[in-house]
């Protein structure tokens, strides 16, 4: 019988139209584990450190086809690297030049001030579907 958190995992690429195959299920369990913000090859070293091996182009696929579906948030770092979030939820990304981090703020008290902004300040025909506030330090 699958864990509930497998289940879960499972719940979430179905629900986006997905096939959840094992090699789905293992990286967006790892990436929802991880609080670095990955790059594909990070998060293919933390996968294959946990028994699991898949080639470099099968994650990149999966994490490009999760962006697509949403599931996941697509990040630069400060070297314009690509990295990954598996929290889609309104939160501030800080991103630290001297070690090239990046680390979640959540605040919100913040994300209902900016959607009561931009509500009243943004064309009539734009909906906000989602928000994201980076800050540079």
């Amino acid at each position: 019988m699958k864990s509930k958190k497998i289940q879960m995992y499972t719940d979430m690429i179905r629900n986006v139209g997905l096939k959840a195959t094992p090699q789905r299920i293992s990286v967006l369990k790892m990436l929802s584990e991880m609080t670095s913000h990955p790059s594909a090859d990070m998060l293919m070293d933390a996968l294959e450190n946990q028994g699991y091996v898949m080639s470099v182009g099968t994650i990149y696929n999966i994490l490009e086809t999760f962006s697509e579906k949403g599931l996941i948030l697509k990040l630069k770092d400060n070297q314009e690297v690509m990295r990954f979030d598996a929290n889609t939820q309104f939160h501030v990304h800080i991103y630290n030049k001297e070690n090239n981090g990046i680390c979640d703020y959540y605040d919100p008290e913040l994300e209902i001030l900016l959607a009561d902004y931009f509500k009243n300040k943004l064309p009539e025909d734009v909906s906000l579907n989602r928000m994201e506030v980076s800050l540079f330090a």
